[in-house]
């Protein structure tokens, strides 16, 4: 993570901890809190005069376990979020149900979801897609943000669609063009997913329905990972960690809209902080021959009540500000 960015996540942190410090106050029950999201959009006047959609796709990715690069410091929730077999997907078709009641309330004409499922284009859709859940994992930590190991789910009978993740950076302040690679998939999963030519049979099945097609991923990642070096003289010291932090992540918690053959995306530009559902408890420090910390052990742990309620709850506010916004221009 380089210094600006790291000033940024601290800064933010920090005004995220002192706005629930406020909120605790006021409220000695409270214990969840999360950041209001951050919005961005490409390529979104395509969806000028949207009316009716049908939702095509809507998978969350459950991070289960992060190593920073080098494999350092490692966050691995996947016991707690794999001791109730039901859990992910139940919150998973929790949230897909929400999100279609957001879809109608935003004032779209939304397509049933049995109708959807029973055209012939969408079953040569499900015929591509990779069955689910299913498990990926990054074969090292090597990428700069380390390692990932997640289980993808989705609504019964809907596609896993991931195509598409890999866009240009287009946030305030950025002059240039960048390809952004999504380096929490495998290589396996990158290969079956990317393979399939995803917005040809897409746009079969917008002339199929007679609507627009809505894709949705929410990415749930459970750590930081950050990676910094410094220059001192000849020497270059680099250093890499993590702490856990489970939140919606940005760029690829993602409404990506399917229009006449062009697509427009809204995606978090910032990572919508969570608070509540993680704890951390030090073990021990160890130090070098001056006294100076050179490392420390901390017991990680996750509380899964508070996760299958909270991440719901800041999926639905973020879904909710992109509907919005796609809304805004529709009209």
């Amino acid at each position: 993570m380089n210094l600006p960015h790291l000033r940024r996540l601290t800064a933010a942190l920090a005004l995220l901890l002192c706005t629930l410090s406020a909120s605790v106050q006021a409220d000695e029950n409270t214990s969840l809190a999360h950041s209001p999201p951050v919005i961005g959009d490409r390529d979104l006047s395509v969806a000028k005069g949207l009316r009716r959609v049908a939702i095509a796709s809507y998978a969350v990715q459950f991070v289960l376990a992060q190593t920073s690069n080098g494999g350092g410091v490692q966050v691995d929730f996947e016991p707690v979020l794999r001791n109730d077999p039901a859990q992910l997907q139940r919150m998973t078709e929790a949230m897909y149900a929400d999100f279609q009641a957001s879809v109608k309330a935003a004032g779209f004409e939304l397509v049933p979801h049995d109708t959807v499922l029973a055209t012939p284009e969408y079953r040569v859709m499900q015929q591509k897609s990779s069955a689910t859940p299913l498990l990926m994992e990054t074969g090292s930590p090597g990428s700069k943000s380390g390692a990932y190991k997640s289980a993808f789910h989705v609504p019964q009978g809907l596609v896993l669609n991931l195509k598409g993740d890999e866009y240009d950076n287009l946030k305030n302040g950025y002059t240039g063009f960048s390809q952004i690679v999504d380096d929490t998939l495998t290589f396996g999963g990158r290969l079956s997913q990317y393979t399939t030519n995803w917005p040809y049979y897409d746009n079969a099945l917008q002339q199929a329905l007679g609507a627009a097609t809505l894709h949705v991923r929410v990415f749930v990642p459970i750590a930081y990972v950050w990676n910094s070096s410094s220059k001192v003289g000849t020497w270059t010291h680099y250093s890499s960690g993590a702490m856990a932090a489970v939140r919606l992540g940005e760029r690829f918690t993602r409404l990506a809209v399917g229009h006449k053959s062009d697509i427009a995306k809204l995606y978090l530009t910032e990572d919508l902080m969570s608070r509540g559902i993680t704890e951390a408890r030090l073990v021990r420090e160890t130090t070098n021959l001056f006294g100076k910390v050179t490392g420390r052990e901390v017991d990680y742990q996750l509380n899964p009540q508070a996760y299958e309620q909270l991440i719901p709850a800041m999926a639905h506010e973020a879904l909710q500000a992109m509907l919005a916004r796609l809304k805004a221009v529709a009209e």
